[in-house]
């Protein structure tokens, strides 16, 4: 049942963050567009942000939120190209959107991919509070470990670096999408990678979500 709503459609910022061409934003705004039918209220802002977890895999990742008068709806969308990540992502806000008019709708996050409960274990980092590189390449290895977490010392922020599976080192010095840690382990779920390289919304500092052997998940925190 769609709820019929006479509204102008909204502006819909859209960030590709470099995983495809310029072109392919005017399709997302479209899409995002035709949601304002099912909205009860007129959509203020609305906004897609895209990437690809750590700048590994070829999985990409949509964030589209839409704010309303009282409420702000969030969803994640995940897939092999931008079209399927907003499809996705669009799929899901209408069936927020409808639940909204309908007196259904319990939060204002996106649905879970799971329903299990998602049990989040914190711990400090074991890399380097301050290294180079190098040392962050030598302290993995030391540590046996596959991605850490460390304090760059050219930059003066949290960077990531990890193992391929071709035995090279990758990092991750950008400062990498802002998060809130449930949103993290969405993204995580979504893009099915073993971790995550993002910046804690609330203090501005890097952090690691990951996945555990105990079906749990992991957060390293500097």
């Amino acid at each position: 049942m769609r709820v019929e709503s006479p509204v102008q459609s909204p502006t819909v910022d859209v960030e590709l963050g470099g995983v495809a061409a310029a072109d392919s934003a005017d399709r997302v705004r479209t899409r995002i567009q035709s949601l304002t039918r099912y909205a009860p209220r007129p959509i203020i802002t609305a906004a897609v942000r895209f990437s690809s977890p750590s700048g590994r895999g070829h999985t990409l990742v949509a964030h589209a939120t839409l704010s309303m008068r009282g409420a702000r709806l969030d969803a994640f969308g995940a897939g092999a190209t931008v079209g399927e990540a907003t499809d996705q992502v669009r799929t899901r806000l209408r069936r927020q959107l409808l639940d909204l008019a309908h007196g259904r709708r319990k939060h204002v996050a996106s649905a879970s991919t799971s329903d299990e409960s998602q049990i989040v274990v914190r711990h400090v980092s074991r890399m380097p509070a301050c290294a180079s590189p190098e040392q962050a390449v030598l302290a993995l290895d030391q540590l046996g470990l596959e991605f850490g977490l460390y304090l760059d010392t050219a930059t003066g922020r949290e960077a990531a670096v990890w193992r391929g599976a071709d035995g090279r080192h990758g990092f991750a010095a950008e400062r990498p999408i802002e998060l809130t840690e449930t949103e993290a382990i969405e993204r995580l779920l979504l893009a099915g990678e073993p971790w995550l390289f993002y910046t804690d919304w609330r203090t501005g500092r890097g952090r690691i979500a990951h996945r555990r052997g105990d079906h749990r998940y992991g957060l390293i925190v500097p």
